[in-house]
């Protein structure tokens, strides 16, 4: 695994990451305040906003599927839980979801080979072909701890 990929993955490095994109957001606002070019501030607020709402998920471990947000229009069901680690603890919903048809997860949702074969082996369906190689093990490219 790459430092980049290692980094990604550290809780601390993406709240520093957020941090920074709502201090940049913050030093639009302010210059566009004192350009008053609206365009600037409105453009701030934005990404202020949306960072903020990402720390905020980050920090509560939660994450929404965005794909099932849209399709169903609801938060509830677009939840995903997440523990310390980044490991995804509600595996039952994500079952369920796809079961209903309104999620279509693959192995780029997973950050671990074991969390995306735990989903595997509770769902116990592949319709989403994580095993390609049919040999029982899913996403064999993932890393095997975050």
């Amino acid at each position: 695994m790459s430092k980049f990929q290692k980094s990604r993955g550290n809780k601390n490095t993406r709240l520093i990451v957020l941090l920074i994109i709502i201090a940049i957001a913050a030093v639009m606002w302010w210059h566009g305040d004192k350009t008053e070019n609206k365009t600037l501030q409105t453009g701030a607020a934005v990404v202020g906003g949306v960072a903020g709402l990402a720390t905020g998920l980050e920090v509560a471990d939660k994450d929404f599927d965005l794909q099932t947000l849209w399709k169903t229009g609801s938060l509830k069901e677009a939840l995903l839980e997440r523990d310390e680690d980044g490991n995804l603890i509600n595996i039952g919903m994500i079952c369920d979801a796809q079961n209903a048809d309104y999620y279509d997860y693959n192995c780029d949702d997973f950050a671990t080979q074991p969390e995306a074969q735990r989903v595997y082996e509770q769902c116990g369906t592949d319709v989403n072909r994580l095993d390609g190689d049919k040999d029982g093990i899913v996403c064999e490219h993932l890393p095997q701890e975050a």
